[in-house]
């Protein structure tokens, strides 16, 4: 890609709610990636050769810790937020301001003044984006992270973004060295032969009339997954679950396992050369995944293999070695599935392939102007562009035709704006970070390349879940009317719950809130049938989760599709309640939870399992 203009004059405007009429963004003049035969380049860089340079290392992954009980928030500590009319508890205010109005103090993103709705609560208890003690993983609306500040990205709070490989590594090393020290290798474990806890042989039909709704809604425990022992000091990062009508696969050391759905029972294995170092969110709809993985078994050894695999069988569909990976770690590498193309980015460049057989589609690297940051995937394949200096760096998210790399749409992000994340690709939603490394706000964007409104997060008031991959926000969903996010927890009448709100695509204004109920958080799970699938964690009292539809039609009205047994609720707990890197999944009437970190004291403590099940009876 050639070096974009010079940026636009710096544009500030405050932080806050968002604009009735938002200005719309101007677009770049975009530049076809050049093509030569049946070789393009993608979006960030010039055709390369496989077999590129190598890059620098990249740090680890930071380390999971055991969580201890979360301590109950006393009353008051969130604040009483401003209950404008027609509001409510959680609506936020909708002053003047937006793109293109005059500044106020603070700039773009700054945090608001003063406690306020979401600040930490005494005794602390941290949520998104705090800094942990030791022991401690992060809570929000339930149990998912996003950076802290200062701990991942480039630059940390405040900083520039980083321009090139060498800035991003330093950033990325820095988060890692402070988070974990890793010490040693690890062996080959694969799940244990007593990896289910029972067998459902015989089961019945999990849905009505091929519905996703089960016909009973009384649920039960379908199987869980025995954690695999580790035997060094380091923790080890197993991303990755999906989920069939007939299978859910979860990635272990060094593989993938996959459980029959209805039966309960272990029903392959997969064994890969090295631990995952990324895995796709998508299945298509021939069912089929893919993951990058490390070339042996230490856990100093590059990430430089991709597979597809089948996730009904298990079977390996091919497996390629990354171009020009270099020293590729799983803290710099990602990728994900469009259509028919898998698309994977790492700190130097890009590649993609037919998720079919394995053909290498379109290559880039870095040309010392521009470079991927990250793909999205789903039904419109996405990229995030990051282009000028160090210090100086302009951000676009592009549409990329996935055969070819072209770009086919972009948008320019607002200057101020340090990190995007997209989370969702049709219709376009995004998540920025402006004057932090933190989620300050998302956006959403017209099919005309313009922004159509903001929806500040404030204080954390609302969290989207994101962390610090361009695909990796886990608590927000959009459809084309609204997008979907829950606030943080609060004390409620007698205990922390939480609300979960729809805002207007277009306006980005407070339409509707559900309320997760006293002792239970609730987050979005995905979209299904024009309703909102959303879990419902257990309470402390010993009631099992929720599964619940949301309508958005009705106002948020709430209708149990799953209510999982008591007498897990412990195990559930251990699932729901700690920092997972990826939300649960819903799939056929069923319910999946997964850990994607383990430790030496995993398999004895909080992480004895590394998934779940939950059906129907």
């Amino acid at each position: 890609m050639s070096q974009p203009p010079p940026p636009p004059p710096p544009s500030q405007p405050p932080g806050g709610a968002s604009p009735d009429e938002p200005e719309g963004t101007p677009s770049l003049s975009k530049e076809a990636p050049a093509q030569s035969g049946s070789d393009q380049k993608g979006p960030g860089g010039p055709e390369q050769a496989p077999g590129g340079p190598e890059q620098p290392a990249a740090g680890q992954q930071p380390a999971g810790q055991q969580p201890p009980p979360a301590p109950p928030q006393q009353p008051g500590g969130f604040g009483a937020p401003p209950q404008p009319p027609g509001g409510g508890y959680g609506y936020p205010q909708q002053p003047p301001g937006g793109y293109g109005y005059p500044q106020q103090p603070g700039g773009f993103g700054a945090p608001p003044p003063g406690a306020g709705y979401g600040a930490p609560q005494q005794p602390p208890q941290a949520g998104y984006g705090y800094s942990q003690q030791p022991g401690q993983p992060p809570y929000g609306p339930g149990m998912y992270p996003t950076a802290p500040p200062g701990g991942y990205g480039p630059g940390g709070p405040g900083s520039p973004g980083g321009g090139g490989a060498n800035g991003k590594v330093i950033a990325i090393v820095a988060a890692a060295v402070a988070a974990v020290v890793v010490i040693a290798t690890v062996g080959f474990f694969l799940v244990n032969d007593d990896s289910t806890t029972q067998s459902k042989k015989n089961r019945g039909p999990t849905s009505e009339n091929g519905g996703e709704k089960p016909g009973n809604t009384t649920g039960e425990e379908l199987f869980k997954i025995k954690s695999p022992k580790i035997n060094d000091d380091r923790a080890v990062i197993t991303p990755g679950a999906w989920a069939t009508d007939d299978v859910f696969a979860k990635t272990t050391v060094n593989g993938v396992v996959g459980m029959d759905a209805e039966s309960g029972e272990k029903a392959w294995e997969l064994a890969l050369d090295g631990e995952v170092c990324a895995a796709s969110k998508h299945v298509t709809d021939s069912g089929r995944t893919a993951v990058i993985f490390r070339e042996n078994e230490s856990y100093r050894s590059d990430c430089s293999k991709a597979a597809v695999f089948d996730v009904d069988s298990g079977k390996k569909v091919w497996e390629k070695p990354l171009p020009g990976t270099g020293l590729a770690t799983s803290s710099g590498v990602s990728l994900t599935i469009s259509q028919n193309t898998v698309a994977a980015q790492w700190i130097g460049g890009s590649v993609a392939y037919k998720v079919s057989d394995g053909k290498q589609l379109w290559h880039s690297k870095e040309d010392g102007s521009c470079q991927d940051e990250g793909f999205a995937g789903g039904k419109e394949l996405m990229a995030v562009v990051k282009c000028g200096s160090y210090s100086d760096p302009t951000l676009k998210v592009q549409k990329v035709e996935p055969r070819t790399g072209k770009s086919k749409w972009e948008f320019d992000v607002p200057d101020g704006v340090e990190r995007v994340r997209i989370i969702s690709t049709d219709p376009v939603v995004l998540a920025v970070s402006a004057g932090t490394s933190t989620t300050t706000d998302v956006m959403t964007v017209g099919e005309d390349e313009k922004l159509k409104a903001k929806i500040s997060l404030g204080d954390r008031k609302y969290d989207p879940g994101c962390s610090i991959e361009v695909e990796s926000c886990a608590t927000a969903v959009a459809d084309k009317k609204y997008v979907y996010m829950p606030t943080g927890t609060h004390e409620g009448q007698t205990s922390s719950t939480n609300e979960l709100f729809a805002f207007d695509f277009e306006s980005g204004k407070p339409k509707w809130k559900s309320d997760a109920g006293e002792q239970r958080t609730i987050i979005p799970v995905r979209l299904l049938d024009g309703k909102v699938i959303a879990y419902k964690k257990p309470t402390y009292s010993g009631s099992g989760g929720q599964v619940v539809a949301l309508d958005p039609d009705g106002g948020g009205k709430q209708e149990i599709y799953l209510e999982n047994p008591g007498t897990s609720s412990r195990q559930e707990n251990n699932f729901a309640s700690l920092s997972m890197r990826e939300p649960p999944l819903y799939q056929n009437g069923r319910l999946f939870l997964h850990h994607t970190l383990l430790s030496r004291n995993s398999s004895r403590s909080y992480a004895e399992y590394l998934g779940i099940g939950f059906g129907p009876q």
